[in-house]
């Protein structure tokens, strides 16, 4: 029986296999994953290692559970402009950030009007923390995080945390990824020191056109590098 500690090593190993016959072209866009049963005793894996991959998979946007037919490797959007040159799970980090540039603009905008001096004395530490060093991605990636989730608590609505801790699942997952394509370094830091000026003054218009100019930079950033690498 895997301990728990196993468990979560092994579906990382699922995870990988499966990433790897779709990049490989195995499983292509539309196929229907394999049955669980077979997919068991292809890998070795218990039930539970192999539905926890599941979950990692369709929050990386490569796979789509439908109801009463199963598990299916997820489409790319039609008439895209992108799907030809980027692979499927680069498609769901721009879709993502797509989502983000509608969202966290207003998440901004409320934090402007609700942040309390200790929500704002945490921003202010983080952003010190930043600055430390912005050389290091995997520094980078944890505080782009930790900014943007102390901004959604600052809104002091439950609903605006959940959707960030969401939406940064996927980040944080695919961290090394998205980071590397952003080599923005100091840029990004920058950003967060306006959008934390405009709390400071209370000013929600400003937070929410930053944070609206932040995150499409950062979408165009992402497009144009992919872009880039299908050529």
């Amino acid at each position: 029986m895997e301990s728990a500690e196993g468990q979560a090593k092994i579906y990382e190993l699922v995870v990988e296999q499966i990433k790897q016959l779709i990049a490989r072209g195995d499983l292509e866009q539309g196929d229907p994953l394999p049955p669980e049963r077979k997919l068991i005793e292809d890998f070795g894996v218990s039930r539970s290692s192999l539905r926890e991959a599941f979950k990692v998979l369709e929050s990386l946007g490569l796979i789509e559970s439908i109801p009463g037919k199963g598990r299916f490797v997820r489409k790319a959007r039609k008439n895209s402009c992108i799907s030809s040159k980027v692979q499927l799970e680069d498609e769901a980090i721009l879709e993502l950030v797509e989502a983000r540039r509608t969202l966290e603009p207003l998440i901004a905008s409320e934090a402007a009007k609700h942040a309390t001096a200790g929500d704002l004395a945490r921003i202010r530490k983080l952003l010190n923390v930043t600055a430390e060093d912005v050389e290091s991605l995997a520094h980078r990636a944890e505080c782009d995080y930790s900014f943007h989730l102390l901004l959604a608590e600052a809104t002091h609505n439950f609903i605006y945390v959940s959707i960030i801790k969401m939406t940064f699942n996927l980040i944080m997952a695919t961290h090394q990824r998205i980071y590397t394509l952003l080599d923005d370094k100091e840029v990004f830091l920058k950003e967060h020191q306006r959008v934390y000026e405009t709390l400071l003054s209370r000013n929600a218009k400003a937070a929410s056109e930053i944070m609206e100019s932040h995150v499409t930079r950062v979408y165009r950033t992402l497009l144009d590098a992919l872009a880039t690498e299908g050529e």
